[in-house]
């Protein structure tokens, strides 16, 4: 119908060097499409990965905690307070990207979210940008 919005969702990191990844999917964020994301995180990592991440039940879990353990401390989870997005650097990029970017440019007919995450409001291509929401006060 014309007018009618779909919603699509992305799980995000980043990091202090200016980093920026994304996965987008439809419906909710659940255990498994968290950790399907970590897979990707962790593919061709050789180095431990640190992550701060909010509370949402979809970050912890039996499903999270079993693949976080058989990584044997490569991966390390990090939980922010409730609900506090400004302690959380991924949570200021997403919402400046919300604000200026990749929202404000819908999907076209028939474009899957894949190929519209290159143009991810430039954001990947702004690692300055990305290394600024790690300077904010409520951050460090």
């Amino acid at each position: 119908m014309p007018g009618q919005r779909e919603s699509i969702s992305a799980a995000s990191a980043v990091n202090a060097k200016g980093a920026f990844g994304f996965t987008p999917y439809k419906g909710g964020l659940n255990a498994k499409r968290f950790v399907d994301f970590l897979r990707q995180l962790m593919k061709y990592r050789k180095k431990p990965l640190e992550l701060i991440l909010d509370r949402l039940p979809a970050h912890k879990g039996p499903k999270v905690r079993a693949y976080t353990e058989s990584l044997n401390g490569k991966l390390q989870l990090h939980y922010v307070p409730g609900y506090a997005p400004e302690l959380n650097p991924d949570e200021r990029v997403r919402s400046h990207m919300k604000r200026t970017g990749t929202s404000k440019k819908p999907l076209q007919r028939g474009e899957q979210p894949a190929a519209h995450r290159s143009g991810s409001a430039g954001h990947p291509a702004k690692p300055k940008l990305v290394r600024s929401s790690f300077k904010a006060p409520s951050v460090s």
